[in-house]
């Protein structure tokens, strides 16, 4: 009998739930399938029209399949998907669904041995730690009927406010997710990225700098963003299951929210299903450098138009926590908006005057920061010259190797400060040159300059190429020629092949271009790239020593010129603090080092950091107190605000943004107008799990115990005994030489804190540290804290680990 118009009309309005899972192993999608039907039987879930399409159902292969999975999610109101094993194409369809605001509902058989910590490790940090618990199809339909996801199609979990938040860079602005390794077709991405129309605007995701990078922030950063590029590993690479899915999942978010991509793969690769269409594999550099340059031609680049904001003229609207923006936790990320709330200390004002500084600060203090900084400083007296070294992951196994040749000591010295005097030479003349060439066509070039210019562009294969270009051409040309030969026939090799013709030449030409300059500043970072697992530390560190040591060089060579003319030179030398505790016993005259220190062992300055982002962080011009008294919480856990912030982070600039930066994203996510106490502590649990991860990068390259380690104090109490610390450590499988070595880590890395007179104390550098240690354990007895020096665990640490 046909049902009458009344009866049509009172049919529920289909709702498909779009599922996705893993193609192997088979008895998954075989326990989905069934619990499926008899969610298709529930009599209830047919009321509300809910109908499942399985991702078999609407995969037909070929070219199409990309576009029948994609279009069925976007069919969908509710994404529903599998997370028990990690699976490329399934991390790709969430990031997809996410980027077109579909309601999620995850599954994970909990049968499965380590299917909650492998969920835990890809995923918390972007999904939370929400999932149906299931091992059966029964149990599994049971848990789908009792969530009742077709009642929230709203809570997805990019949250209503991010579509209206549309922070557009004024330049163009380019996401590269780059992979853990620096291999060599990485290294040349990022040169060429660095020298494209992105280049001030480009935002480099490192999982080394900056492990565990939140949804909010991939969402934010692709969502403002003119393209995004995504490099993923061959399947032989370490770490390259974890990083392929997390990689996965972000060019799924860009492909959802309808940004250019570009997804590139070492070879061998086996690429997922879903993204064959999207990605472009390659076997050598030079074949990625290709088909990165023919992607960038396609992406359309239009510069957004500078809008300098005054007091005055900014906009006055209403302080609300949807339109706060904090910045950048790495710095690297924020050139352009740093000057407004940078916070000027000692280790910024030193090197503005001082003829060379070395700038030492662990990782998070701010050594990139003030780097960025002193580039601003200096270049806003256009009477300046700044030149900034910063080698883009370059290798230097080859030339480790090339020291182990059969050199005579000084010789070998002698080497290592010649080739860091060629490359420094050859970046300063590149960096005038770019800066005479960039001049109105209306400013015609002196006689000095068109010198200078014309010697550089034709000599470019040799002085323009990329740092890690020239680098590995000196090597190759050097390999071979260290053999115990007398010093004069080895000095000459090492000139000869480094192009000492175009040192003197160089210098000939950049002294009268340069002698009209207030100051030339040279600043030099990035140096640790090749401070990794395996590592020749002992090399490396004379290699940098070498370095060191020829900076005064190079001052001198240019103050008192043979021209006639003199050049004031400052240059700049930006260390971690870890790896200089490997050059200081191997120095000689260390109290001659033009050193200094960063750290952040007062709180107060510290909280500047964050007063200083909160006022230039709105759309109005507000005061950092009217911030904290209208969108904070006044107190958490009976403590004030910005004492919890302080009591639960490292004292690191990096770490109060982050934690700061992950609580205001948690509000908003929830709707609330103001941070309350509990999003700063669901925000405190997503920073210890940062903090964790960001120490395991001050692990030393060839012991990499760091996260065993930390791993054997899971459940401790917050203070142990040095016995009971050194039995943890030897737990963790460190052999008995290396025992005092991680001892003195997890102090330098913050982790532990050391017992004095005055209570527990964090070092700031390995130099406090050792005094610490020392009259700790000498005050053991006389202050009646027993036989044993007494230890704290950071409160950072307590969550991740379970310390009570």
């Amino acid at each position: 009998m046909p049902r009458s118009h009344k009866q049509l009309k009172t049919q529920p309005k289909r709702q498909d739930v779009f599922y996705a899972y893993p193609s192997h192993p088979s008895s998954l999608g075989e326990t989905i399938q069934a619990g499926v039907k008899i969610l298709e039987r529930s009599p209830g879930l047919q009321r509300h029209g809910l109908r499942f399409r399985l991702w078999p159902d609407v995969a037909a292969g070929g070219t199409r399949l990309l576009a029948n999975i994609t279009d069925a999610i976007d069919r969908a109101p509710i994404f529903a998907c599998d997370v028990t094993y990690l699976n490329a194409n399934v991390a790709f369809e969430i990031g997809y669904a996410i980027g077109r605001f579909k309601r999620l509902w995850l599954s994970l058989d909990a049968s499965i041995d380590r299917a909650p910590q492998t969920y835990k490790q890809a995923y918390t940090g972007m999904l939370g730690a929400v999932y149906a618990r299931y091992e059966n199809h029964e149990g599994l339909a049971k848990e789908f009927v009792h969530d009742r996801a077709w009642e929230t199609l709203d809570k997805h979990l990019l949250g209503d406010a991010f579509r209206s938040r549309a922070n557009r860079s004024e330049t163009p602005t380019l996401l590269y997710v780059k992979p853990p390794t620096s291999t060599t077709a990485v290294i040349r991405s990022l040169e060429l990225l660095e020298d494209s129309a992105f280049a001030e605007g480009l935002v480099t995701d490192d999982p080394v700098e900056v492990p565990g990078s939140t949804l909010e922030w991939y969402a934010e950063k692709v969502r403002d963003s003119d393209g995004v590029v995504v490099h993923l590993l061959s399947d032989g690479h370490k770490h390259a299951p974890s990083h392929n899915s997390k990689a996965s999942f972000v060019a799924g978010l860009a492909h959802g929210l309808r940004r250019p991509l570009l997804m590139l793969a070492h070879e061998p690769f086996e690429c997922p299903t879903d993204y064959t269409t999207l990605l472009r594999q390659h076997e050598t550099a030079a074949q990625c450098e290709e088909l990165l340059r023919d992607w960038l031609a396609t992406v359309p680049v239009s510069r957004r138009s500078r809008r300098p904001i005054n007091e005055e003229t900014r906009p006055h609207q209403q302080l609300e926590l949807r339109n706060l923006s904090l910045g950048e936790v790495k710095a690297e990320n924020e050139e352009t908006r740093l000057d407004n709330y940078f916070v000027e200390t000692s280790a910024y004002l030193a090197p503005l005057e001082a003829e060379t500084t070395l700038l030492v600060g662990r990782r998070g203090m701010g050594k990139t920061a003030t780097l960025i900084a002193l580039q601003q400083g200096f270049a806003s007296d256009r009477r300046n010259h700044v030149c900034t070294i910063r080698p883009v992951g370059y290798e230097v196994d080859g030339l480790l190797k090339l020291l182990d040749e059969d050199w005579h000591s000084a010789e070998r010295g002698f080497l290592i400060e010649s080739l860091w005097k060629f490359l420094i030479y050859t970046e300063l003349a590149g960096s005038v040159t770019r800066e005479l060439e960039g001049r109105p066509l209306h400013q015609e070039l002196s006689e000095a300059e068109r010198l200078l210019v014309e010697y550089v562009t034709g000599n470019a294969d040799v002085l323009l190429a990329p740092f890690s270009q020239r680098l590995n051409r000196s090597v190759g040309a050097l390999s071979g020629t260290g053999t115990l030969l007398d010093t004069e026939t080895q000095r000459a090799r090492i000139s000869e092949h480094l192009h000492a013709v175009h040192i003197g030449a160089l210098r000939q030409r950049l002294v009268p271009v340069l002698a009209s300059k207030q100051k030339v500043a040279v600043l030099i970072d990035n140096l640790d790239e090749p401070w990794r697992a395996g590592s020749d530390t002992k090399s490396l560190a004379d290699l940098l020593l070498g370095l060191l040591r020829v900076t005064k060089a190079i001052v001198d060579d240019f103050a008192s010129s043979d021209l006639r003319q003199a050049v004031r030179i400052t240059l700049t030398i930006l260390l971690r603090s870890d790896i200089f505790s490997h050059l200081e016993p191997l120095a000689t005259e260390r109290d001659k080092w033009p050193l200094q220190r960063i750290g952040w062992n007062d709180p107060a300055l510290l909280l500047r950091v964050i007063d200083e982002r909160l006022e230039h962080g709105g759309i109005s011009k507000v005061s950092a107190e009217d911030v904290w008294e209208n969108l904070f919480e006044s107190t958490v856990v009976g403590v004030p605000v910005r004492d919890f912030i302080i009591r639960y982070t490292l004292p690191r600039p990096r770490d109060v943004i982050y934690l700061v930066k992950e609580a205001v994203a948690v509000a908003v996510n929830r709707g609330h107008a103001r941070v309350e106490a509990a999003d700063l502590l669901t925000a405190r649990e997503s920073y210890s799990r940062y903090v964790f991860g960001s120490v395991l990068a001050e692990d030393d390259p060839q012991k990499q115990h760091m996260e065993a380690v930390l791993f054997e104090f899971a459940g401790a109490g917050a203070f142990l005994s040095e016995v009971d610390v050194r039995t943890r450590v030897l737990s963790a499988g460190v052999a008995e030489r290396d025992a005092d070595f991680y001892v003195n880590l997890l102090c330098d890395v913050s982790f532990l804190g050391i017992r004095t007179a005055q209570g527990y104390v964090f070092a700031q550098d390995e130099n406090q540290r050792h005094m610490l240690l020392e009259v700790g354990r000498r005050l053991t007895t006389p202050e009646g804290w027993g036989d044993d020096l007494l230890f704290q665990v950071n409160a950072a640490f307590h969550l991740a680990l379970q310390i009570e």
